[in-house]
């Protein structure tokens, strides 16, 4: 026992915090995070230019925009890779502003690096992780925690973080260093006196980390608000109220200012969404925090012997760990909670308050766990209030979803599952923190020493960790795919569209099928072959690319970009923002080409063809071209209005009419927004908007509605059809359907959506309605269409005709 004594006794000696131990222990975890990662990946890292992490649509295009921008943008906060002639703010690219812009510099003023962004994100992605290690291990020695005992600890929290789930994926939310960072400088910030520099420290740790994923930003601002919150709780001097505030200006609301000020002013764009899709939806659950991940043996096993467990979206798990939930249920049952209630109302009732069940007394002997105390009870509490707002209480619980409106900004973070990454750190820094502290101070049973139990309450949970951890990383493999971007891997390519055409003539890249992802109110879906193919081609010949995969579009550009590929009820709006005449290059697949032709009609058939190789097809066409065609266009559906000479109403059918049902609105003459003739109606997108309620015959129908998809959220509403029979209530269906996958025109700021109806039983009571439950928004609907398929409608008016519900104008030339 003596010799475990004096093994003790010396390792507590490297408890002290001597600069020389915590720099030492800061090299040696940082070194032996940086062997795991080697091992790890050693098939790639010893050409990283060579290699793509995973050839997903999010990490492609991660590594597009930041090469682009490195090698071809003229400035450093416009991208104008994607969404041509508009472009982006870099904020909205997931390029990480601070590190493309560090490379963009790097590129134009000391060497060309513009062929190397790839190698040079994927060993940051690495750089990054080792120095994560660094900064954990320096917040664990900040607790006193020794230096043997940070590393491992540090170590196995690096390596078992969700944030290692986005390696490969989400760049930007790979970073492992940003939230320890700032749990270290709020330690720092607890144990000074003038805290000024600490406030503006953390202040400019928001403001880059803002740069790198906003979604730091947010998180870090939220935890710091509820933790300022529960520091002023339980000490409501006047002193502490001011000094707490004043700092808390610097540490959220002069960073938000700034960055406001660098989007406003660098890329101010009046219409991106405020409301996006999702923040109800995408939010973090209690399996996805307390319970392994699928793929590891203890979730199999007690999802097929105790009981089945719900499946859960990437976006909400964030496995915090057995030791985790082990303490997170020992807090719970302890008392711990009961008594920090009672200890903040001693404050106001002037009680005695109780003793604080996580630091016994014993412990104050040591004078920094009397700082420490404070920091980790606030730290403690706010992750506990985080994790609970980030499961979504009580936002997303039926019926209360209206209280997200007055969220302002916060709307904006709609992956709240995110956030639960702050009680992943907390948890298990207090955990470990009290496990250390609790085997330094056991006294042993019944009056024995038991100094091999202090062991055991040391390093069983350490073991546990560093296995889950372990598994963590051996259960995901990485699927790394050789990169289109490294020039020995082009030239293997079986078609050669990147040598042999002449991209200097055209001015933008038009792939179809046209994709549209990131403006939350519309989502055309793209193919991932043909995405890959065309951002290639913009890379390499320097020509941006009509489509959109971002985020927080324009609402106004988006219109103007999707209305091009959509049959013309008017000449695109988006000629109008080109630059130029120079023709536009049409970009698609061969084994695509017999499904364009039937869904691009309009502008293949003015389109010249370019390249026609033995995977891809190229086209060119002339906004002149596109002019003629939306005239064409008009001219054919006026042509075509002739057929009418059946009379059916305001409309005239091409054969004898079946049934069909208009509602025009006119009657509601105060709506701010009309489409056509004198009114509209105005609504709300909670609300239930009956489109039809009655009987209908058995058979197929089309229902068609224009709606302002200028407002937030215009594209997002939800078509319910329930059908009954009509003598005893029995259900026959009930049908969800989103609109936005039922586009059909755009002319101006409205839409046309056309969605396809099936009334399976005759005479059964059919009711269509929309209803987008917690989404509190005013919309504009008007011109209602429910007709039976087998004929078709026409009707002219001055400037307009109108086949069905397809409005086209007239006056065009």
């Amino acid at each position: 026992m003596k010799h475990l004594e004096y093994i003790e006794h010396t390792l507590q000696r490297l408890a002290s915090p001597k600069r020389a131990h915590t720099f030492w222990g800061w090299v040696l975890v940082m070194m032996i995070a940086a062997v795991f990662l080697w091992i790890r990946n050693s098939s790639w890292i010893d050409n990283p230019n060579a290699w793509l992490l995973r050839d997903s649509t999010d990490s492609y295009k991660n590594y597009m925009t930041s090469a682009w921008h490195v090698k071809h943008d003229s400035g450093y906060v416009h991208y104008s890779g994607m969404d041509y002639p508009y472009g982006e703010h870099v904020l909205f690219t997931d390029n990480q502003p601070v590190i493309s812009a560090g490379l963009r510099w790097w590129n134009r003023h000391v060497n060309d690096i513009s062929g190397e962004t790839t190698g040079l994100l994927n060993m940051l992605q690495v750089l990054s992780l080792i120095f994560g290690a660094g900064i954990i291990y320096l917040l664990f020695r900040k607790l006193h925690f020794p230096v043997w005992y940070a590393i491992m600890v540090s170590l196995g929290v690096l390596f078992l973080s969700p944030q290692c789930a986005r390696f490969d994926v989400h760049f930007g939310l790979s970073h492992t260093w940003v939230f320890p960072l700032l749990l270290l400088l709020l330690c720092r910030y607890e144990e000074r006196h003038s805290r000024r520099y600490q406030s503006l420290q953390i202040g400019i740790l928001l403001w880059l980390a803002a740069q790198i994923h906003f979604y730091y930003f947010g998180l870090s601002a939220l935890f710091l608000l509820l933790y300022t919150g529960y520091q002023l709780l339980t000490d409501p001097s006047l002193r502490n109220i001011r000094v707490r505030l004043s700092h808390l200006v610097v540490m959220i609301l002069l960073p938000f200012a700034l960055l406001n000020v660098w989007l406003h002013w660098a890329d101010f764009r009046p219409d991106r969404p405020a409301t996006p899709y999702g923040f109800t939806g995408y939010i973090g659950f209690w399996e996805g925090v307390f319970l392994p991940y699928e793929n590891f043996p203890m979730y199999k096993w007690i999802d097929g012997h105790l009981a089945h467990i719900r499946r859960l979206d990437s976006e909400s798990q964030a496995y915090a760990g057995v030791v985790a939930f082990a303490f997170t249920l020992w807090l719970i049952y302890s008392g711990v909670f009961r008594r920090a209630a009672r200890r903040i109302k001693a404050v106001f009732v002037k009680e005695t308050p109780p003793a604080p069940g996580l630091f016994p007394h014993d412990w104050e002997l040591a004078a920094y766990h009397r700082v420490h105390k404070r920091y980790l009870q606030g730290i403690l509490a706010a992750a506990l209030a985080l994790l609970a707002f980030a499961c979504g209480f009580p936002y997303a619980i039926h019926g209360l979803e209206w209280i997200s409106d007055y969220f302002g900004p916060l709307r904006q973070f709609r992956g709240m599952g995110r956030f639960t990454w702050a009680f992943y750190y907390v948890i298990n820094l207090v955990a470990f923190y009290w496990l250390w502290n609790w085997s330094i101070h056991f006294k042993g049973f019944k009056g024995n020493t038991n100094l091999w139990f202090r062991w055991v309450i040391a390093l069983l949970p350490l073991a546990m960790l560093g296995y889950e951890a372990w598994y963590f990383h051996k259960s995901r493999p990485l699927a790394i795919e050789n990169s289109p971007m490294y020039a020995p891997e082009r030239a293997t390519f079986e078609d050669k569209w990147l040598e042999k055409v002449d991209y200097k003539p055209y001015q933008a890249i038009l792939p179809l099928p046209y994709y549209h992802v990131g403006s939350e109110n519309l989502w055309l879906d793209m193919d991932f072959a043909l995405f890959r193919k065309v951002q290639l081609t913009g890379f390499v010949h320097g020509i941006p690319d009509m489509g959109v995969n971002m985020s927080r579009s324009s609402i106004g550009q988006m219109l103007k970009s999707v209305q091009l590929t959509l049959p013309p009820g008017e000449v695109p709006q988006i000629l109008a923002d080109l630059p130029d005449n120079r023709p536009l290059l049409l970009f698609t697949e061969q084994r695509l080409w017999d499904e364009m032709l039937l869904k691009y009609p309009v502008l293949l058939g003015k389109a010249t063809p370019v390249y026609t190789g033995s995977k891809i097809r190229l086209l060119a066409l002339s906004p002149d071209s596109i002019r003629a065609a939306a005239k064409n266009f008009s001219r054919a559906m006026q042509a075509e209005a002739t057929r009418g000479i059946y009379p059916a109403g305001r409309y005239r059918s091409d054969t004898t009419p079946g049934f069909f049902y208009v509602q025009t609105f006119d009657s509601l003459n105060n709506a701010e927004h009309i489409f056509q003739g004198k009114g509209a109606f105005s609504g709300n997108m909670h609300d239930t908007t009956w489109l039809w309620n009655a009987p209908l015959p058995k058979g197929k129908y089309t229902l068609g509605f224009w709606i302002d998809v200028k407002q937030d959220m215009g594209m997002v509403h939800a078509l319910r059809m329930m059908e009954n029979n009509l003598s005893d209530g029995r259900e026959i269906q009930l049908v969800d359907i989103q609109a936005r996958f039922h586009l059909k025109e755009i002319v101006g700021d409205w839409a046309m959506f056309e969605i396809p109806i099936t009334v399976q039983e005759d005479q059964s009571r059919t009711r269509l309605y929309l209803l987008q439950k917690g989404i509190n928004t005013t919309f504009y609907l008007d011109e209602v269409l429910l007709k039976a398929d087998g004929f078709n409608l026409y009707h002219s008016r001055p400037g307009w005709v109108v086949r069905n519900n397809f409005w086209c104008k007239t006056d065009l030339e």
